[in-house]
């Protein structure tokens, strides 16, 4: 069941309880607990239990492996808990199994339209994960391998000027590119135009002292996240408009 907060009924995982018991998280304030994919204490459930989740993630579907009582992958799971802590930074090397592994599992959720949390009702996505378990962990791996070499076309192919801590990138509705890919080599800001959307985002690498959500760069106003902000909803912007960005961002900078 995937809920905005774990009710405390039944078992949850990563849901903002833990108890060891029933519920298990590592964030927050839970930070000195163990990762869901390398918690030992998970026990098996029965079918008719209930496990809440807030999300899916590598992470938490190995946790709920271990409550299916299903086979574990081969893979790190100390490095698949410091990916999920940290990002994919912490890794230099984006085809590792246990990175391919993770990368995977999310692809493979998005294929079968795995939903988001409904503040007004829990969704049963039980179906959904018991398709992602009939995967193999070589299958995973496979979709872990095409959408990571198609992440990193994107990343060549779309990029489309660098200078001092900014970059740009066009993209369009078929371009997997990661707007924090760019952090890995040194690319604090991001500023992203797609296509499809006819806006503009910019994304802040998040232990950077720089955040634009609220703030006005060329003529447009940027809102929500604070690291993360887009272009106004309802207003149309081009390839040129985010270039704009970009070359302000990139005096601002330095």
């Amino acid at each position: 069941m995937i809920v905005v907060k774990a009710s405390g009924n039944g078992f949850s995982l990563e849901s903002g309880l833990a108890d060891g018991r029933n519920h298990f998280d590592h964030h927050r304030e839970y930070s000195g607990q163990p990762a869901p994919c390398s918690d030992d204490r998970i026990p098996v459930v029965g079918d008719n239990d209930v496990v809440e989740i807030t999300h899916i993630d590598a992470d938490t579907y190995v946790g709920l492996l271990r409550m299916a009582g299903k086979e574990l992958p081969e893979v790190d799971f100390n490095l698949m808990e410091k990916v999920d802590l940290n990002g994919s930074s912490v890794c230099s090397d984006k085809f590792v199994p246990t990175l391919l592994y993770m990368v995977g599992v999310g692809q493979l959720a998005r294929d079968l339209k795995f939903p988001r949390a409904n503040a007004d009702a829990p969704t049963d996505v039980t179906e959904i994960v018991e398709a992602m378990m009939a995967k193999t962990d070589a299958e995973i791996i496979q979709i872990g391998q095409a959408a990571t070499e198609q992440s990193e076309a994107a990343y060549t192919n779309c990029r489309v000027a660098i200078a001092g801590k900014v970059g740009y990138w066009v993209i369009g509705a078929n371009d997997p590119f990661d707007p924090s890919r760019p952090y890995e080599d040194g690319i604090p800001v991001v500023v992203v135009h797609r296509t499809h959307y006819k806006s503009v985002s910019i994304y802040c690498e998040p232990k950077s002292e720089y955040e634009f959500g609220g703030k006005m760069v060329a003529g447009i106003e940027f809102a929500g996240h604070p690291k993360a902000a887009g272009s106004p909803r309802g207003v149309e912007f081009n390839a040129e408009d985010g270039k704009k960005v970009y070359d302000e961002l990139v005096v601002r900078l330095g």
